[in-house]
This record gives structure tokens, C-alpha cells and sequence, in this order.
């Protein structure tokens, strides 16, 4: 779908509008970049979580400068995204802030094309995820897939199982799933163990390998790779950062 010719003339004529509009979006992190990576507006929200005071200290800066916890490989994400020219959709990440805060979101990001259809930057979205609404007419229908996958977070699970589980098809536990926590069984079930992995990298010495057991991975590198994708670090750096985050704010 495309813009028609007039509303494209109307936002050209109000060139506040749209930085307006995204500064009123306090869950949403939106923001540009240009073919280097680097910030060229970003709105109020971003600029909170960065802790950094001033939009205008923002521009010129990377990822990772912003963000260190995981910012090299959103670094590494962004120019994906500008060299191949393929857009990225609602992918479910988890990241940190400077201070140690944890966000849920779903990640978007798109390239910015000039006349020649060249990619000269990239427009990106992280959205935070809801709460999940207790009160839905869908939740007390998830009672019994929340608790079977709850029981076995330690444990490989299938989605099936789950959903014969709770006495619904695959199908119906999507749609369900997607109603109340706004991602889908498999995203939910890994959210949920890559949750348990941080809070026991966080409050316990265990070892890698012991958490990556208890939050039912098979095996050490299945569970880094799991995390490394939700939340674009390793199981042993986010320790290391977070080592880092407690000592500069403790």
C-alpha cells in the first residue's frame, strides 16, 4: 500500500508532524540512521533509555556507543539491513540499558531508498512488549498451556504437546497466544526461559552449562546461540556487562 500523492504533500508541509507523533509514543524506540549506522534523529523514547540527555547528543553515534550491552551485533544487524536491503519484521529481542533495565520488544527495521532505489540509510522500530492482560476474554483459556510449559521450563517442550495439553488445536493456541502476550507459543516459551537464564545469570554463580540445563536447553551451545539471538550477546558477556553495570551503579 502507498501513500497517496496529497498525504505524502501534507507530511512534506508539516515536517514536525512525524517527529511529533513518534515523540509521543512512550513505548516505542524509533529512529534513523544513515549508511554508516549512525543515529540521525531519534525520539524521546530512545533518547531515555540511552540516558543520554539531549537529542542533539545523540546524532553521529552508533549502537553500541548508545546501548553497549548488545549494541555491536544491532551494530552488525543495521548493516544487514543497509547492504542487503531486506527489511527485518517484528523479531522479539530482549536488550539492556547502561543502568541494567530490561525491555521485551519487537524489533522492526526498514531501508531508506533515494531516487535511484539505492539504500541510504535505515528507518527502525522497537516496540515494547505488553503486559499481557490478565483480564482477556482468551487468558483463562491459556491456563493449562501456561502451566504445562511453566512445569517444564527446564525440560525440552513441544508446542503440540502443550496445545493437546490445554484442549486446543495448534492453530486456536496461536491465535490465543498472539490475543494476550502479543507473540506467538514458540516466541512466548523462549521469552519465558531466556527470562529464567538471565535472572539466574544474574543472582546465582552457577555455571553456564548448569543454566543452560535448567532453562531445558540440551546442550551449552544450543542455549548460547537461543540467547545470543534474543538478546544479541552471549550468556557469558551479558554476565560480564552486567558485572560491569552493578559495579558503575552500585
Amino acid at each position: 500500500m502507498q501513500l497517496e500523492p496529497q498525504t505524502l504533500e501534507w507530511l512534506a508541509r508539516t515536517p514536525s508532524l512525524m517527529e511529533e507523533l513518534f515523540d509521543g509514543l512512550p513505548d516505542v524506540l524509533f529512529y534513523i540512521k544513515d549508511v554508516q549506522g549512525c543515529y540521525l534523529w531519534a525520539n524521546k523514547t530512545l533518547i531515555a533509555r540511552s540516558h543520554i540527555s539531549n537529542r542533539s547528543d545523540i546524532i553521529g553515534k552508533t549502537a553500541d556507543q548508545l546501548f553497549p550491552a548488545a549494541g555491536s551485533s544491532t551494530m552488525a544487524q543495521d548493516m544487514d539491513v543497509l547492504q542487503t536491503g531486506r527489511p527485518i519484521r517484528e523479531v522479539l529481542r530482549l536488550y539492556r540499558t547502561t543502568k541494567g533495565e530490561r525491555f521485551w520488544c519487537l524489533s522492526s527495521k526498514f531501508p531508506l531508498l533515494d531516487e535511484s532505489r539505492r539504500v541510504v540509510g535505515l528507518a527502525g522500530m522497537s516496540r515494547d512488549l505488553p503486559r499481557p492482560n490478565e483480564r482477556h476474554r482468551s487468558y483463562h483459556r491459556l491456563a493449562k498451556f501456561l502451566e504445562f510449559i511453566d512445569l517444564r521450563i527446564d525440560q525440552p517442550v513441544k508446542i503440540a504437546d502443550a496445545a493437546k495439553h490445554a484442549s486446543v488445536s495448534i492453530d486456536t493456541l496461536g491465535r490465543l497466544v498472539l490475543d494476550v502476550f502479543h507473540v506467538t507459543p514458540k516466541q512466548l516459551l523462549m521469552k519465558k526461559r531466556i527470562d529464567k537464564a538471565c535472572q539466574l545469570l544474574d543472582e546465582t554463580s552457577l555455571s553456564i552449562t548448569d543454566i543452560s540445563g535448567e532453562c531445558g536447553y540440551s546442550d551449552h551451545s544450543a542455549f548460547t546461540r537461543q540467547f545470543r539471538i534474543a538478546t544479541h550477546i552471549t550468556p557469558a558477556q551479558y554476565r560480564t556487562l552486567l558485572k560491569g553495570v552493578t559495579h558503575l551503579h552500585g
